[in-house]
């Protein structure tokens, strides 16, 4: 409970600088997402200035993109925190994990929220530099909002997040950025543009071995093409949008969010003629794009690219404390949602008709349980020589459902100084001990299918992931255990242009919710309900729907009951 008032009941992401937690404020009685700084960092007054830096600036920008702020406070069992409106959604990096690319024009709304949301903070004289899929933040509507201001700075702020230090992520960043240049919001433009590249492609425009490679490919390299179904008037927006030059990309985020607006329909002005050309010479190696036909003195290049690397970040007056970057494909879990793979893929194909069945999950029926004992949970026995010894990441990991709420998880622990590990579900982290090879994660819901990576760590270090493929995760299903009777009688009527009512007949005695989904979206009601109104829907959008019943014992079969059949309708069109 904090100050008397909130009490943290789930943690349900982690961030660079903090903990999110699901809570409930006990004086207003309402749902809200509290981020707690996480533990070690309060003694450090930076980072303390810097989180409170951070609720002031959200604080300051009012607009429907950016999640709102509720309070600010210091405790003294964790420290200091911040209280937001909480976000039933889930972020833009774990609907492309599932789903693998966007289409033109969910992309472009995507971009055009959020682009929106950037011109709010933007005139409030504060850029985010940190744009990334895992701070974009979808609604179950399909809405988006801005999260994280965690490393945002004001107009009237000056230096880095750190001493001497460049934040970000090393995928997103703006070339100016990489060669240690202020950021500006043509470098959230920039940000943007690469996450619609993203979305529009399937993957990243750019990989590296390391993240200054990484980073300095968005100064040298072009893009490859989007791909052939990407429209014309789309793949001129995103271009612009990365343009080298901060001159030529698009002159506001007001600018690129309208022309986002209409660049399925009409064609995107053109850049200037000079806009492909960098608009000086930079003092760092040419990187080659990636090709099977790599040179074999590739080790030779890469020796000469860093030490050039090295000598333009001295330039820029960054080199002596390096560079605070994240690789784009590195589990960040800012968002109130649930782990890759937790969420089915939806029922409703391109042409407005089911697409083949898949198993609808359980994600969000909100099981009590899935709580950690404090907002830092490290462990804190270590091995000897654990502040030197090099860690060897864990292996063999494999997960065993064992009940309704649980799964087992065993792996190989290689490291001979860990601290301990830390296992990973892509949004919550919870750390064990070392010499640890064992841990059941509790407080699932019936028949979730739930995806896992672990970890050692040290006093000083990390090991990577094992799984270490960012597309690879060991994912088990829970067992549905003995659920309440189904519902049944399921219908869909469609009152308003906007929404769509569900009706159903309630044959159990003992359940204590029904968690609807629509294939992509889960959402609860309480016991009793025999009804619920699907808001925030357009105009003649097409959705199908299905319903159970859930119990602290497990789940029951979906309403219609064939994996084949759902419930579905089409709102009208004013």
């Amino acid at each position: 409970m904090l100050a008397q008032r909130y009490r943290l009941e789930q943690r349900v992401g982690s961030g660079g600088m903090g903990e999110v937690w699901r809570a409930t404020d006990q004086v207003l009685g309402r749902e809200v997402a509290v981020k707690c700084l996480l533990g070690g960092l309060p003694d450090e007054p930076a980072f303390v200035r810097q989180f409170r830096a951070e609720a002031r600036i959200m604080a300051t920008i009012s607009h429907p993109g950016v999640v709102e702020v509720y309070d600010f406070g210091d405790d003294p069992a964790v420290g200091v925190y911040l209280v937001m409106k909480f976000i039933d959604g889930e972020s833009l990096s774990q609907v492309l994990a599932r789903a693998g690319r966007l289409s033109a024009a969910a992309t472009m709304r995507l971009v055009a929220e959020a682009a929106e949301a950037l011109h709010a903070a933007h005139g409030k004289g504060v850029t985010h530099r940190d744009i990334k899929p895992g701070n974009l933040l979808l609604r179950p509507d399909g809405s988006t909002l801005v999260t994280d201001f965690g490393i945002a700075r004001s107009a009237d702020a000056t230096g880095h997040t750190a001493t001497g230090s460049l934040a970000g992520t090393a995928g997103y960043i703006a070339p100016e950025r990489a060669l240690g240049q202020p950021a500006t919001p043509a470098s959230d433009v920039y940000a943007l543009g690469v996450v619609a590249y993203r979305c529009l492609a399937g993957h990243a425009p750019f990989t590296g071995d390391n993240m200054v490679e990484l980073a300095l490919r968005h100064v040298h390299d072009a893009p490859p093409p989007l791909p052939a179904d990407v429209p014309p008037g789309v793949r001129a927006l995103v271009e612009r949008a990365m343009a080298k030059d901060p001159a030529h990309r698009w002159p506001s985020a007001a600018a690129l969010a309208d022309q986002a607006r209409r660049a399925l329909t009409e064609p995107v002005p053109d850049l200037p003629a000079t806009a492909a050309v960098p608009t000086r010479r930079q003092a760092v190696v040419p990187m080659p794009v990636s090709t099977p036909e790599r040179p074999a003195n590739r080790g030779h290049r890469r020796g000469r690219l860093l030490g050039a690397a090295v000598a333009c970040l001295i330039v820029a007056g960054v080199a002596t404390a390096g560079i605070i970057l994240s690789r784009p494909g590195d589990p960040q879990p800012h968002t109130l949602s649930e782990s890759p793979g937790t969420v089915p893929m939806s029922p409703v194909g391109d042409a407005g008709v089911p697409s083949p069945p898949v198993r609808p999950s359980a994600t969000a029926a909100a099981s009590p349980g899935t709580v950690t004992a404090a907002p830092s949970a490290a462990a804190t026995s270590p091995k000897a020589g654990a502040a030197t010894a090099p860690l060897a990441a864990p292996a063999n990991l494999t997960a065993t459902p064992i009940s309704h709420d649980t799964v087992r998880l065993r792996w190989t622990d290689r490291s001979s100084a860990e601290r301990g590990f830390t296992v990973i579900d892509g949004v919550t982290s919870r750390d064990v001990g070392p010499n640890t090879t064992t841990y059941d994660w509790t407080g699932l819901a019936a028949d979730t299918h739930a995806c896992f990576k672990v970890r050692a760590y040290g006093a000083s270090a990390v090991s990577a992931y094992h799984p270490a493929a960012q597309n690879s995760w060991v994912c088990a299903t829970t067992l549905p255990g003995a659920g309440p009777a189904a519902p049944s009688g399921l219908t869909a009527t469609t009152p308003g242009p906007d929404q769509i009512r569900l009706r159903w007949t309630d044959n159990a005695g003992d359940e204590t919710g029904f968690t609807i989904t629509n294939g992509n979206t889960t959402r609860n009601v309480g016991a009793n309900v025999t009804g619920y109104d699907w808001t925030g829907l357009d105009a003649g959008t097409y959705m199908c729907f299905k319903v159970r019943a859930h119990n602290a014992a497990g789940v029951s079969a979906y309403t219609p009951s064939a994996q084949s059949d759902w419930v579905c309708i089409t709102t009208p069109v004013t």
